[in-house]
């Protein structure tokens, strides 16, 4: 199996990520925040996610350079977090007990979700939008009544990305732009 071939079906993971990621905000508006439901939409897509970002950045490894390896690694280990940080949210345990692990959580997480998308613009092998729209994100959270609609943009973003991957595994030309 070649790089891009692993890439793409590693991608398809990061699809199906974005999709249980999009799954967070119907379940917030009907079940409310932190619900069981909305959990367990956020515990599977960080997990799908955290596999599936191998193929996004496998991708375009080579045109991301150390900027893109930096980026996908701070990204990974902030996924990582917030999967244990959910994990803690679903038996009830409150996550700031956890003290610097939750400090690391936010920061590697919201500097992932910035930097893993500029390494992604620079590099010129994913479309714009999808890029533009993770650190758009990140934008709106803090907006009130628009909290609960960043989980929909980040697995739009994720969607885009792992699709651009995935349609591309089986041609060696990979370039979106």
């Amino acid at each position: 199996m070649t790089i891009d071939k692993a890439a793409g079906w590693l991608a398809l993971i990061a699809i199906l990520g974005g999709i249980s990621r999009i799954g967070m905000t119907p379940s917030s508006y009907i079940w409310g925040g932190d619900s069981d439901q909305e959990l367990i939409c956020a515990f599977i897509a960080n997990i799908l996610m955290v596999i599936g970002t191998f193929g996004i950045y496998l991708k375009q490894i080579k045109e991301s350079g150390k900027f893109g390896f930096i980026s996908f690694l701070i990204l990974e280990l902030g996924l990582i977090l917030v999967t244990c940080t959910v994990w803690s949210s679903m038996l009830h345990v409150d996550p700031w007990e956890w003290g610097i692990v939750k400090t690391m959580e936010i920061t590697t997480g919201m500097l992932g979700l910035i930097l893993f998308p500029i390494a992604g613009l620079k590099a010129r092998v994913l479309p714009k939008w999808p890029c533009i729209l993770m650190i758009a994100m990140l934008f709106v959270g803090p907006i009130p009544m628009l909290e609960k609609w960043v989980a929909l943009l980040w697995g739009l973003s994720y969607i885009g990305m792992g699709y651009a991957v995935w349609s591309t595994r089986n041609r060696s030309s990979h370039s979106w732009h």
